[in-house]
C-alpha cells in the first residue's frame, strides 16, 4: 500500500515538470533574442502547443508573427493600442529579477517566488519570518481577491515559502511532501504514527507564528486544521496545479495549432493571425439558366481592423478574399481560382455601429455542374501608417461541400434554401450581385438562429415549374417528425421567393424548415430542407456593417460565357470551353482574355488556318495592351505556327521579359531561332527550358544536335 506522504511526492514531482518544462535541443538553436523570449520571458505563460509550434518555425518573420499573436491573444482589452497582459507581464517579471534572485545564483524569475509572482501576481499581504531558535527563515503569502474565482482559484489561499534546511534561497513548502516538521530547527524524534509527528509539530509552530502554522497545514484556508491530521490536506495540490494553468484558462490556442495550413495558404506575415467567423454559402439560379455561388462571412467586431482618417472623418480597411473551388475527387484541379481586393470606408457614424456588431462580408462567382470543395480565404489589413509592421492583419477560413447540378430545362427544381435575417428593396440599377437578385438584397444568417419576435424568411429559388405550382413551407420539430409547427403555401412563380414566416408562440430549441415544391395535381416535384434554432433571447446581434467582394458583372455581355468557358478548360472539356469562347466573343468583341482563351484552343489543332484566326483574335488585343504577356505569347505561337519565325521570335522574346518564361513558350522561342541559323541562342534558351523540366527528351535531342553544329558567327 502507498501511503499519502510518498504519493505526495509523486504528485509534486509531477506538478514540478508542469512548471517547468523539459528540455529541448531546439532550443538551443535559436538565435538569441527568440531563446531569451521563450526560456526567460515567457517560460511559465506559455503553453505547450505555443511552444512546439515556435520551436517548429524557421524563418525571423515567422517568429515574429508568432510572438506578435501570441501577445495579442492575451491583450484583455484590444480595444486599447496597450497591451494590458503583456505590460503586466514584463512588469512582474522586472520586479522579481530585481528582488527575488537577491541570496541566489539564480535569477528571480527562476526561484519559486519568482515563478508564483508571474503566474499570479503579488500577494494581498507578504509577511517575512525572521529565521529564530525554533523554526527556519520563512514567508508567507497571503492571497484575498474575489476575481482569482475566474480562474479557478480560490478567493483566498496561502502560499508559502522557506529556508530549507536553513540555508539557501527560500523555496515552496508542501504541506504534504515537507510537513510542519521541516519548519522547525530543533530535531524532534519520530513515532511509528505520521499523523502524531504533524499535530506535535503543528502545535508548537502555533505558539511561534499561527499563520505559518495553518499554511503548514494546507495552503487553502477553507480545509480546516486539525482535521487534516486523519486526512492529509490535496487540496493543496489541486491548488497548485491550477495556479499553473492560470496562464491558460479560456487561452484559444487554435492560431498556434494551425501552422501546417497556414504554411500553405497564407503569406508569412499572416501566420497566427487566425480569427474565428461564420459562414454560409449556397448555389442559386443566376441569369441565363446559370448557377452562382454565393458565399457570406461573418466577423465579430473585434476582429475587424478599421483605421480612423481624421482629415477624412472615415474609418477605412482593406479586404482580401481569395476564392478556391476544386472537385471533391479530385482537389488538384483549380476550377475557380479568384483573389480579388476591397476598400471599405465607413463614416464615423457607420462605425460606431460598426464597431459593436458583427461585420458582414460577401462574395459570388459563376459555376459550372459538378461536385465541389469550397475555400474561401479572408484576409483583413488595416494600416496607420506606410509602415507594414504597424499594420493590423487577420484572416479567417470559410471551406464547405457544395453541388451544382446538371439542370435539364424542363426538370423542376429548388435551389437551396437561404435563411435571411431580413431583405431590403435597393434603389438604382437592377444587378445580380452577392445573394442581390435585381433591386432585392438578402441578409443571411450565417448563424441559423433567430428569436421569437424575428420572422425567418427563407429565399430559395424554383426552377422549370409548371403553371398551377405552390411552394408549401413546414417547420417541423429538428428530426422532422412530431409537432407541426407552421405550414403555409406561397405561389412559386418560376422564380425566387422569399416569404416571411412567423415564429409567434415557437419554444427555443431546434426545428427543420421543409420546403416543397407542389405542381398543380398536388404531386411534390422537388423538396428542400435546412435546420435552424429558435433563442429565448430577446434579440439577435446583426451585422451593421457590410462588404463586398468585387464579382463578375453578369450584365457585361460575354462575361458569363468566359467566365464559365475558363472553368469548363480547367476540367479538360474543351469542346464546351471553345463554344463557351466563341459565345462570349460574338457577344463582346473586346473581351481580350475571351479571344485570348479562344486563340490558343485554335492554335493546339496545329491546323495553319486555325493559326491565321488566332492572329486575327488576338492582335487587336496587343494593339490595345502592348505590354500583355498572353498576347504576345499567343502571337508568337502563331506566327511560328505561321512559319514566320522572325515575327514569331520578336514577340516571344519580348514575352519573356514581361513574365519568367514557361518551358513550352522557350522551346518555340529556340525553334524560332534555329530556323533563324541562331545557333547559339537557340542552345541557352533549350538549357534554360530543360533547368525548369528535365523530363523533356525533344527537347534533349535538339539540344544535343545544335551542340554537334558550329557555333553562330559573331
Amino acid at each position: 500500500m502507498i501511503s499519502a506522504r510518498s504519493l505526495s511526492f509523486a504528485l509534486l514531482a509531477a506538478l514540478a515538470v508542469s512548471f517547468n518544462a523539459s528540455a529541448d535541443e531546439r532550443e538551443d538553436k535559436l538565435p538569441e533574442p527568440y531563446k531569451k523570449w521563450l526560456k526567460e520571458e515567457v517560460n511559465y505563460i506559455i503553453s505547450d502547443v505555443e511552444r512546439e509550434t515556435f520551436l517548429s518555425l524557421e524563418s525571423e518573420m515567422e517568429r515574429q508573427s508568432f510572438i506578435e499573436m501570441f501577445w495579442l491573444k492575451r491583450d484583455t482589452n484590444p480595444s486599447t493600442p496597450e497591451n494590458e497582459f503583456r505590460d503586466e507581464h514584463y512588469k512582474r517579471l522586472e520586479y522579481v529579477n530585481k528582488f527575488f534572485g537577491r541570496d541566489t545564483y539564480r535569477e528571480g524569475w527562476q526561484t519559486d517566488r519568482g515563478r508564483f509572482y508571474i503566474l499570479i501576481g503579488p500577494p494581498r499581504t507578504r509577511i517575512p519570518h525572521d529565521a529564530k531558535d525554533e523554526m527556519y527563515a520563512a514567508e508567507l503569502w497571503y492571497y484575498n481577491d474575489p476575481n482569482l474565482k475566474n480562474y479557478k482559484l480560490p478567493p483566498f489561499f496561502y502560499l508559502l515559502f522557506f529556508r530549507r534546511n536553513g540555508s539557501g534561497e527560500l523555496q515552496l513548502y508542501s504541506p504534504l511532501a515537507d510537513g510542519p516538521t521541516a519548519l522547525l530547527t530543533g530535531y524532534q524524534q519520530p513515532t511509528q504514527d505520521y499523523r502524531d509527528d504533524v499535530e506535535r509539530a503543528y502545535n508548537k509552530l502555533r505558539f511561534i507564528a499561527p499563520e505559518v502554522a495553518q499554511a503548514s497545514l494546507s495552503f487553502r484556508t477553507d480545509e480546516g486544521d486539525t482535521a487534516q491530521f486523519q486526512d492529509p490536506a490535496f487540496g493543496t495540490l489541486e491548488l497548485l496545479s491550477d495556479i499553473a494553468n492560470v496562464p491558460f484558462y479560456k487561452l484559444d490556442t487554435s492560431y498556434a495549432e494551425r501552422l501546417d495550413f497556414e504554411r500553405g495558404v497564407v503569406e508569412s506575415d499572416y501566420l497566427f493571425t487566425f480569427v474565428q467567423s461564420k459562414g454560409v454559402a449556397a448555389v442559386l439560379p443566376g441569369p441565363s439558366g446559370s448557377h452562382f455561388l454565393h458565399w457570406n462571412i461573418e466577423l465579430e467586431a473585434r476582429d475587424v481592423g478599421l483605421v480612423r482618417d481624421k482629415d477624412e472623418g472615415t474609418y477605412t480597411t482593406v479586404f482580401i478574399a481569395s476564392t478556391e473551388v476544386v472537385p471533391r475527387d479530385d482537389e488538384n484541379i483549380l476550377v475557380v481560382d479568384d483573389r480579388q481586393e476591397s476598400f471599405i470606408s465607413l463614416k464615423e457614424s457607420e462605425a460606431a455601429a460598426a464597431m459593436q456588431s458583427p461585420f458582414s462580408y460577401s462574395g459570388m462567382t459563376p459555376l459550372i455542374p459538378g461536385a465541389y470543395k469550397l475555400r474561401v480565404i479572408l484576409r483583413n489589413r488595416a494600416c496607420p501608417s506606410r509602415d507594414e509592421s504597424n499594420c493590423i492583419k487577420s484572416y479567417t477560413l470559410l471551406e464547405k461541400d457544395i453541388d451544382v447540378p446538371d439542370r435539364e430545362a424542363d426538370q423542376p427544381e429548388l435551389t437551396e434554401i437561404v435563411l435571411a435575417y431580413d431583405t431590403e428593396v435597393l434603389k438604382g440599377r437592377s444587378v445580380y450581385r452577392p445573394y442581390r437578385f435585381g433591386n432585392l438584397q438578402i441578409l443571411p444568417n450565417t448563424q441559423d438562429v433567430f428569436t421569437v419576435g424575428d420572422p425567418l424568411i427563407p429565399f430559395i429559388g424554383a426552377l422549370g415549374v409548371s403553371a398551377g405550382s405552390q411552394l408549401r413551407f413546414q417547420i417541423k420539430d429538428v428530426d422532422g417528425e412530431g409537432k407541426i409547427w407552421l405550414d403555409e403555401t406561397v405561389p412559386a412563380p418560376g422564380g425566387p421567393v422569399h416569404p416571411e414566416l412567423s415564429l409567434e408562440g415557437f419554444q427555443g430549441g431546434r426545428y427543420l424548415l421543409e420546403a416543397s415544391l407542389v405542381d398543380g395535381s398536388g404531386t411534390v416535384r422537388a423538396s428542400r430542407s435546412a435546420p435552424f434554432t429558435v433563442s429565448p433571447r430577446t434579440s439577435i446581434v446583426r451585422p451593421a456593417a457590410r462588404g463586398f467582394m468585387p464579382s463578375a458583372r453578369p450584365e457585361i455581355p460575354g462575361i458569363l460565357a468566359m467566365s464559365l468557358g475558363e472553368q469548363y478548360l480547367a476540367v479538360g472539356d474543351k469542346d464546351t470551353a471553345r463554344t463557351l469562347f466563341e459565345k462570349a466573343v460574338s457577344e463582346n468583341f473586346q473581351l481580350g482574355p475571351a479571344r485570348e482563351s479562344l486563340a490558343s484552343l485554335l492554335l493546339e489543332s496545329g491546323d495553319a488556318d486555325k493559326a491565321d484566326k488566332a492572329v486575327a483574335l488576338v492582335a487587336p488585343v496587343l494593339q490595345n495592351m502592348p505590354d500583355r504577356y498572353e498576347a504576345h505569347a499567343i502571337l508568337g505561337e502563331a506566327y511560328y505556327q505561321r512559319k514566320e519565325f522572325a515575327k514569331s521570335a520578336e514577340l516571344l522574346e519580348r514575352a519573356i521579359t514581361l513574365r519568367r518564361a514557361t518551358p513550352p513558350l522557350l522551346n518555340t522561342l529556340a525553334r524560332d531561332h534555329r530556323e533563324l541559323g541562331n545557333r547559339d541562342r537557340a542552345v541557352e534558351l533549350l538549357e534554360r527550358s530543360l533547368a525548369l523540366n528535365p523530363a523533356q527528351e525533344p527537347e534533349k535531342e535538339l539540344l544535343e544536335e545544335l551542340k554537334s553544329l558550329e557555333p553562330t558567327a559573331p
